[in-house]
């Protein structure tokens, strides 16, 4: 009798494809306690103008160090490794999870479909699998590190903010940045940080996107990300000023003003 797994899988309007074949989903994540199983299928569409043979491999992600020796054919098992599709046609390819004792924390891996286009060339998707063991998290993450900086090409300030996970499942953080004024008593921008891609256990992952742009001024950054029931926060303070250039012309356009200004006055 199987046991029940939670699992769910992300899908875009458009599965991963090439232009000439397509996979879904393009993401699965699988959770359940030891002994647990769970089976769904992939489904491969062939768009060549002609049929095509595929070929399916199976290869190691990233995974908690104590499940070292724990290989991906130990717990996914893929039905069809290879199979044949006329043009237009869709296959189901089943598989299956099944977790076992040796596993803690959080596992990955991957699952290669590849077509042989010519002697030449070799087209392969490559769909990721996360597995994490229920009862055996350690959910523990922290902003290691935040930088800020103005672009000179688009006068936007952008973050790079550094994740560091030392729990033993992977993390896909979510959460907010707020901007508030250098005593922190008003709030001027609350921005939203989409769930983004994961950051796995015992690892660091580097993060960097925009808050747009802020008038001259100190200000107080601060940032929350949060996943799995738990947060981590970190605040920064930094100053927004002109360049030399833009004060610079911005001086040389008060003088034209105030001169224009002068001339009308003085002609009239």
């Amino acid at each position: 009798m199987k046991k029940y797994i939670l699992t769910f899988c992300l899908m875009f309007l458009c599965s991963l494809s090439f232009a000439n074949f397509s996979v879904t989903p393009t993401v699965v994540n699988v959770s359940g306690v030891p002994g647990a199983s769970y089976e769904n299928v992939y489904l491969v569409t062939n768009k060549f103008e002609t049929p095509m043979t595929f070929t399916v491999t199976l290869s190691n992600g990233n995974c908690f160090s104590e499940n070292e020796g724990v290989d991906v054919n130990d717990w996914l098992k893929i039905e069809k490794t290879e199979f044949s599709l006329n043009p237009g046609e869709t296959i189901k390819v089943p598989y299956e999870v099944t977790i076992n004792e040796k596993m803690k924390g959080s596992l990955c891996g991957r699952v290669k479909f590849s077509v042989d286009q010519s002697s030449m060339i070799n087209l392969s998707i490559s769909v990721p699998i996360y597995v994490t063991v229920e009862g055996t998290e350690n959910i523990n993450f922290e902003i290691e590190s935040l930088d800020l900086g103005k672009s000179d090409i688009d006068e936007k300030f952008y973050y790079r903010m550094t994740i560091k996970n030392t729990g033993n499942v992977h993390i896909r953080h979510s959460g907010k940045i707020q901007i508030f004024d250098s005593k922190k008593t008003k709030e001027i921008k609350n921005i939203n940080i989409e769930e983004t891609v994961p950051t796995f256990c015992e690892s660091s992952k580097q993060f960097v996107d925009s808050i747009g742009t802020l008038e001259d001024g100190t200000y107080v950054a601060v940032f929350t990300v949060e996943d799995l029931g738990k947060q981590a926060t970190k605040e920064i303070k930094f100053k927004v000023e002109k360049n030399n250039i833009e004060k610079i012309k911005s001086f040389w356009e008060k003088l034209k003003a105030k001169w224009k200004e002068f001339l009308k006055i003085f002609h009239s």
